[in-house]
């Protein structure tokens, strides 16, 4: 008889606070995948206002550096294009060695567009991304930094910053730095 009764207490199911605990740790666990999920909503979101960003500066980037170094303005023939307001600038024989157009700052001993400033008339224009369903606007903004001896140009440096009209939240804005020459 002790052997059957041993038998039936090993079969005996939960208690009520083993199921209580079990469903707290389950609770706890399904709270946290679900706040998970509209933070992923929102780095994704992020994510492409960045490669976004990024694409466009490179086009910006290829289009200044594709221009004679003599050259001072340009309209793009790129799907940007500065003839929203008027022609692009790039730069100043004049003024060599001096950054021109849109301030810049350095962060990390990169250089990037001050966006805290103004914009400068000629280094900066707003692109509508038609790709974007929420119809998202970048402000593109960028400097030139001349080399010439005399009336001889022989290199410019570009730095063009692009981020999201409002700001980029965390990010920061997208930087690039080129430079062509002789």
């Amino acid at each position: 008889m002790p052997h059957t009764i041993e038998r039936q207490n090993s079969r005996r199911g939960f208690t009520l606070v083993e199921v209580l605990i079990a469903t707290v740790v389950l609770l706890i666990g399904i709270v946290g995948v679900a706040e998970l999920v509209p933070f992923a909503t929102s780095l994704n979101s992020k994510n492409r206002v960045d490669s976004t960003a990024l694409v466009i500066a490179q086009r910006e980037m290829d289009a200044l550096t594709a221009q004679p170094l003599t050259a001072t303005t340009f309209t793009s023939t790129q799907g940007l294009t500065c003839a929203v307001a008027a022609n692009c600038s790039l730069g100043n024989p004049a003024s060599p060695l001096t950054v021109v157009g849109s301030p810049v700052v350095t962060f990390d001993n990169r250089p990037f567009i001050d966006y805290t400033a103004a914009p400068v008339t000629g280094y900066n224009y707003t692109y509508s991304d038609p790709d974007n369903p929420a119809g998202g606007a970048y402000d593109i903004r960028w400097a030139v930094i001349t080399f010439a001896s005399g009336p001889t140009v022989y290199g410019k440096r570009f730095i063009v910053g692009v981020r999201q009209v409002g700001g980029n939240g965390p990010l920061l804005p997208v930087a690039l730095d080129s430079m062509v020459d002789k």
